[in-house]
């Protein structure tokens, strides 16, 4: 089911029939691809050839359109009736072995108890009660990791105006406070408070000075509508550590226990502009315990009856502390790139003899399809090729406003960036 957000938890929906093309990269013969839109031929016929596969060994099905979710997997459109019908036909006598979302949707699990398949859905029970909405909650995490132990930056989950103001007040004079949206992702739902000077943000919207009580109030007055999402969610309260490291920890959980999947770093200008898989640099220990701690969490998830893929993120402080700031119950923005085209194109050398470095489309650049995009950069030499398992590979469909979002598979970082460079040029307006 390549669905996105559930509308419990976000307004902003609509616009990722590109962003959840990335299934196909989890695709294998025989499978069936629920998505909100036909997908773009030219990115499946692209994946396939690097997966082994071919079009024609998977079946896609595309609900009716309802007005407002053209570009997404509403609820409405996952009940119509003639999409129902669709997905059984498409099903026809075979055994339904595995059904998942990107995201865990209640409207998922109502589909699978539609079709009669709820056993093949793993977490069925937890998803069908808004499960979803806990595990992609900045909020529940808090609540969760305190529970467990795992360290976290100073900070509160607000429960009204007030208490987020008294939060912010506590945490002022001891340096700035970042105030999170529950549910917005890649930093766009963060902004910062600050008794000093502005400074260029990292994760996070803006940076605001505020220089007494008043000011604090005045700026809730004005964002508590947004930071609560008309009041879907309760925004976090946290210390805002500069000139931290972001990173990334990911898991299968599963009924039989937890198992590691990936791990990486998150680079952020001021929003999420890329990655690098697996983690570089770290001393073992600090690895150890962002490793851990997001173990540690995945378990007492796993206790609560998810299944499925949890992503704890985690900043790494100037003096090698780590702290962790949210974790994502879903299929990520990693999990196709170290997963997939880490784990099944580059092969078992990945994180050996090959890194990966995924960037989003870069700003001043432009191309005006899929297939221009990949002609170009054939044409450069700079494709992924097989035999050196090098090169640019691109991880999602054409998206008409940021390109073609993909990732650099190098023997090292600074072959990895010298790569990305060269792309930036080809692509220059």
């Amino acid at each position: 089911m390549g669905n996105d957000f559930s509308e419990d938890v976000r307004g902003d929906r609509g616009w990722t029939g590109w962003w959840v093309q990335r299934i196909a990269w989890f695709a294998e013969a025989g499978d069936i691809l629920v998505l909100p839109v036909r997908p773009d031929v030219a990115f499946l016929e692209y994946v396939t050839s690097l997966t082994g596969l071919s079009p024609a060994d998977l079946t896609v099905v595309v609900p009716p359109v309802h007005p407002g979710s053209e570009g997404t997997l509403s609820p409405a459109r996952l009940a119509d009736p003639q999409f129902v019908e669709a997905l059984t036909e498409a099903v026809g006598g075979r055994e339904v072995t595995h059904l998942s979302g990107l995201w865990p949707d209640a409207a998922v699990a109502r589909l699978a108890r539609t079709i009669g398949v709820t056993s093949a859905m793993p977490g069925h029970g937890f998803v069908d009660q808004a499960g979803g909405v806990m595990v992609n909650s900045k909020s529940a995490f808090r609540t969760i990791a305190g529970g467990v132990g795992v360290p976290l930056p100073d900070g509160a989950v607000c429960t009204g105006k007030q208490a987020a103001e008294d939060a912010i007040r506590r945490l002022l004079p001891g340096g700035p406070v970042v105030v999170k949206h529950d549910y917005l992702s890649g930093g766009r739902g963060n902004e910062i408070l600050t008794l000093g000077e502005p400074f260029r943000p990292i994760g996070a919207r803006r940076v605001i000075t505020v220089t007494d009580p008043a000011d604090v109030r005045a700026w809730l007055d004005e964002r508590w509508e947004w930071v609560t999402a008309s009041g879907r969610g309760r925004p976090v309260v946290e210390r805002y550590v500069r000139d931290s490291s972001a990173f990334f920890s990911e898991f299968l959980v599963q009924e039989d226990g937890v198992r590691l999947l990936g791990d990486g770093e998150l680079l952020s200008a001021p929003y999420a502009v890329g990655q690098i898989m697996p983690a570089q640099g770290l001393e073992p220990e600090v690895l150890d315990q962002i490793v851990e701690g997001g173990r540690c969490l995945a378990a007492a998830l796993q206790g609560l009856g998810y299944r499925g893929v949890l992503c704890p993120d985690a900043i790494v402080t100037p003096e090698r502390d780590v702290l962790f700031t949210e974790f994502n119950g879903r299929v990520t923005g990693s999990t196709h790139i170290y997963g997939c085209i880490g784990g099944r194109v580059v092969g078992e050398g990945f994180g050996k003899d090959r890194l990966i470095l995924e960037r989003v489309w870069p700003e001043g650049c432009a191309v005006g399809s899929f297939t221009a995009a990949r002609t170009a950069v054939e044409a450069a030499g700079l494709a992924y090729d097989p035999d050196s398992r090098t090169g640019v590979v691109f991880t999602n469909a054409f998206d008409h406003t940021n390109g073609v979002m993909y990732c650099v598979v190098a023997e090292n970082l600074d072959a990895a960036w010298a790569c990305d460079r060269e792309l930036k040029a080809l692509f220059s307006r």
